[in-house]
């Protein structure tokens, strides 16, 4: 009797992780971006990505939101029609997934690097930090955690988005 409710249980499971993985494979945002690539040139190497590309206000504003996982050579570019206070920055509400964030000044070049944690309330906006570089800035890009580091990416190098 054991050994059957012990299979049960496992068939249950598959079927329910199977279920999950296919809903996060099907998973599409509410806001439609475009996708281009980009290229990061460090002092030793460059390192591309695959990036959305975030323009509208709409668009900035759900951003990563609610996205179950973020492939590994991707990520979100975010881009402004003028200068963007050190002041404005970046918030995690929503959001599932550790990430950093690049911002750059109106030449590409990165003048800050961050690091975000997801924020803990999915309720509560105004209760998730808010990340400012404390730098001016032209556009943002965000990839997984750790993306820059591996790829010896940080202050100084520069971004560039192929036309």
């Amino acid at each position: 009797m054991m050994y059957i409710r012990r299979m049960l249980l496992t068939v249950l499971a598959s079927v329910f992780c199977g279920a999950c993985a296919e809903q996060e494979a099907s998973w599409a945002p509410p806001v439609a971006f475009d996708t281009a690539r980009v290229w990061i040139r460090a002092a030793d190497d460059s390192a591309g990505l695959l990036v959305e590309v975030s323009r509208t206000a709409a668009q900035r504003s759900f951003g990563l939101m609610s996205r179950p996982l973020l492939d590994p050579e991707s990520g979100m570019l975010f881009l402004y029609d003028s200068i963007q206070a050190g002041s404005s920055g970046y918030w995690m509400f929503r959001t599932k997934m550790p990430l950093d964030i690049a911002f750059m000044d109106s030449a590409g070049e990165i003048e800050k690097v961050l690091s975000m944690e997801p924020c803990q309330s999915d309720l509560y906006a105004a209760a998730c930090p808010t990340h400012a570089p404390g730098v001016e800035y032209w556009s943002a890009l965000e990839v997984n955690r750790g993306w820059f580091a591996e790829h010896g990416i940080g202050e100084g190098d520069t971004v560039r988005l192929e036309p």
